[in-house]
């Protein structure tokens, strides 16, 4: 019963997500509106990014240099290996102590794996950041300004926390004011 209470709560919230979020960038609601409502589907529907590709210029070259250079691919990864070992963990214990069938199993570490996602997502960001402070480091500030106004015209524009609940990467309007405004 807790379960189906905590699946109906999460619809709701991400119901209230979804219209805040349509409402504050004016867009429309589409497909992959309605599957972002759905649990176990908003897991993999996955959220377009750019209207267009920007074009890559110095300060977006320095930026991909310095997720290489702060190694941000590996500690990424290591922090997924260490989510999936929690999440596999969790899976057997409610199957095995708490006796959960699968269905079940799988539906309460969907509802667990919400707070880790938003976790990972702002542990994605900072890094995000440091590279964007790498490339300003590298480049100047006009050329870093003109690189992110070029992304904040392709992307498409989201909330701060709706991003944060489905994106990997900082709106790009974030980014432009935390990196430009210090």
């Amino acid at each position: 019963m807790l379960l189906v209470i905590l699946l109906c709560l999460e619809f709701v919230l991400r119901l209230v997500l979804e219209v805040r979020e349509c409402r504050a960038v004016q867009a429309r609601v589409n497909a992959f509106t309605v599957m972002r409502l759905i649990p176990l589907v908003n897991d993999i529907v996955p959220l377009p990014e750019n209207r267009e590709q920007p074009q890559v210029g110095n300060f977006v070259a320095m930026h991909e240099e310095g997720h290489k250079n702060l190694h941000h691919s590996i500690l990424r990864n290591l922090v997924k290996v260490a989510i999936a070992l929690v999440a596999i963990w969790f899976l057997a214990a409610l199957m095995v102590r708490w006796q959960a069938n699968f269905v079940e199993a799988v539906l309460w570490l969907h509802l667990a794996a919400i707070p880790f996602r938003v976790f990972f997502h702002f542990y994605c960001w900072t890094q995000e950041y440091e590279a964007d402070g790498y490339a300003l480091k590298k480049t100047d500030k006009k050329i870093a300004k003109n690189a992110l106004q070029e992304l904040v015209r392709c992307e498409y524009p989201h909330t701060p926390l709706f991003a944060l609940v489905y994106r990997e990467h900082p709106t790009a309007v974030l980014r432009k004011k935390r990196l430009l405004n210090k």
